[in-house]
């Protein structure tokens, strides 16, 4: 993930995170900071910035008293957003009259499928602006854990009835 932040003081500053290793890089007006530590950037005078947080939890940069926002924490509704395939296939697999109707895998393998599509519904939403869109790659998100399940829970039914 990266951003590009105008700061009034320091300039163009730009940060990368890993999505994979969570591995921060640092830029500033072009430079590349040197990093010290996991959470620590040293420029060619000296001066240690720190970075707070995460590109979840929002990235602060610290530089001694000064702290500058480059990435915005979840909101609340991405949050709500992203749990709703889980809540899905946890009450859906937990009814026998609603599986009755519709067989979705529950338990263990449902609670992985609609977990892991929870999750990355997070981190797509966090890097979408429009909250139209937000809303609309949700949908599709929880379309796609409930179709999942659903096969899988089909073809555990056809299984045990033949």
């Amino acid at each position: 993930m990266k951003t590009v932040i105008e700061d009034a003081t320091v300039g163009k500053i730009v940060y990368e995170e890993s999505f994979w290793t969570g591995g921060k890089k640092l830029y500033v007006n072009g430079e590349e900071l040197v990093k010290v530590s996991k959470k620590s950037f040293q420029t060619k005078d000296g001066q240690i910035w720190n970075i707070a947080g995460n590109y979840l939890r929002g990235a602060v940069l610290e530089k001694g008293e000064q702290k500058i926002r480059l990435t915005p924490a979840v909101k609340w509704y991405e949050i709500v957003l992203s749990v709703l395939p889980f809540a899905l296939i946890l009450i859906w697999g937990n009814s026998a009259a609603l599986v009755s109707i519709v067989p979705v895998v529950g338990g263990a393998l449902g609670g992985l499928i609609s977990g892991i599509i929870a999750v990355l519904n997070l981190l797509i939403v966090k890097g979408v602006k429009p909250i139209w869109l937000k809303i609309l790659i949700s949908i599709g998100m929880l379309a796609a854990a409930f179709l999942l399940c659903f096969l899988i829970g089909s073809m555990i039914v056809n299984a045990l009835t033949q």
